[in-house]
């Protein structure tokens, strides 16, 4: 609600009613009404950005897509998950008072450099949405490849932590989009930002909608779990995932073509660290450090659950913070985030969890550890098949069992 708004009104009727008197009272309303609308005042305040995202945010574009003919390219769609990196530049940007032009010239280059993937390669030591390289002074291979710093380095601004980015650029608001990008980046192939024009317009339209949220973490954790976001929808597949992506199994429901199991999904999220799991519950369940309680998870900790009435762990998730999880939970039921985990029926089987990320470790790819031992479980996570193991496999997940039983 805008102040100016609520006074026009009020003079409005006092006009409308005539009297002095009238206009009187109109006045000392609007003065009684300050407290009153005051929450409607602050709650639009909340609706706008206040300040710079917290490294490891993650933007959800709620399967958001575009598609367009873009010249001298070709036909190209955008990705929920690349929209996701598009609203994180947009609501960078934002957080800087770029204005639009600024935020377009952003997604321009970004579509250029990287095609919006958050690419972990390049030419060189060429990294992240924008191909930035550290040995140039943009940051480390963790920063660049964290798409909230990434964003910042581009647009730069009165504290930059790198080589000067756009608003650094004098005369930036002047020059043509592609020009202005090209200021920035110094590419070997000037105009190759034009052609992104049309397109990056439409994107940044559409990010400014999308929502984010600011996990608080950075890093490989924050990676984590933006890799495990962005398969947000994916359907559940018996089988289903790997280090790639979701993918195809003959367990895969009727009309789905690809997708995840819960472990599949966790293996997926944690691959785009480096940091490599089993395929398997049980093998899971045996990384990394044990998170004994549910109060002691911290972001990126997977949760395990147990057959309700047994010992045997059947299901995995991630936690996300602040009572989230997300997970894909079983057939017919894509991907997808609960809330309020600790008051779910889910604390009905919980068991604990795995942390496979040390504290503090932000850069270097952390070393995946057994956990505490186990009975039935060899230290390495594998059956001790001389033992009853306390866990069994998800449907998804009975045929690895099988086989290994098989070798």
């Amino acid at each position: 609600m805008d102040k100016k708004l609520i006074v026009v009104g009020v003079l409005l009727l006092a006009f409308l009613f005539g009297g002095g008197g009238i206009l009187v009272v109109g006045i000392g309303i609007v003065a009684g009404m300050a407290g009153s609308v005051n929450a409607f005042w602050d709650e639009d305040a909340q609706d706008e950005d206040t300040g710079p995202l917290p490294p490891g945010t993650v933007c959800d574009p709620g399967g958001e897509s575009i598609a367009e003919y873009v010249p001298g390219y070709g036909y190209y769609v955008v990705t929920p998950e690349q929209m996701g990196h598009a609203a994180t530049i947009v609501h960078v940007g934002e957080g800087k008072d770029v204005p639009e032009k600024g935020l377009v010239i952003a997604i321009m280059t970004a579509l250029q450099e990287s095609k919006l993937d958050n690419l972990d390669y390049g030419d060189r030591d060429s990294l992240g949405l924008f191909q930035q390289r550290p040995s140039m002074g943009w940051g480390s291979e963790a920063q660049v490849t964290d798409p909230v710093y990434a964003a910042g380095a581009f647009f730069g601004g009165p504290e930059p932590p790198t080589p000067p980015g756009l608003l650094d650029t004098a005369g930036w608001e002047q020059m043509a989009h592609g020009d202005a990008a090209q200021a920035v980046q110094l590419s070997g192939f000037p105009r190759a930002y034009d052609k992104w024009q049309s397109i990056s317009g439409k994107i940044v339209g559409r990010a400014q909608d999308i929502e984010c949220d600011g996990v608080g973490v950075g890093g490989d954790v924050g990676k984590v779990i933006q890799a495990a976001r962005s398969q947000l929808g994916v359907q559940y597949c018996w089988g289903g995932g790997d280090a790639n992506g979701p993918t195809y199994t003959p367990d895969c429901p009727r009309g789905v073509s690809e997708g995840f199991d819960c472990s599949g999904l966790t293996l997926y999220a944690y691959a785009q660290v480096g940091i490599t799991l089993g395929h398997y519950t049980g093998l899971q369940w045996n990384a990394g450090k044990r998170v004994r309680t549910y109060e002691q998870l911290r972001p990126g900790d997977l949760m395990f659950y147990r057959r309700q009435g047994t010992d045997y762990i059947h299901h995995v998730s991630m936690y996300l913070g602040d009572d989230q999880m997300i997970h894909a939970p079983r057939t017919g039921s894509p991907v997808e985030i609960v809330s309020d985990v600790s008051k779910s029926f889910y604390m009905d089987t919980f068991i604990g969890g795995s942390r496979l990320i040390e504290d503090g470790d932000d850069t270097a790819r952390a070393s995946v550890r057994p956990g505490t031992a186990t009975p039935g479980l060899t230290g390495d996570g594998a059956p001790d098949l001389a033992h009853p193991a306390p866990w069994a496999a998800p449907r998804g997940e009975r045929a690895v069992a099988r086989a290994r039983r098989s070798a």
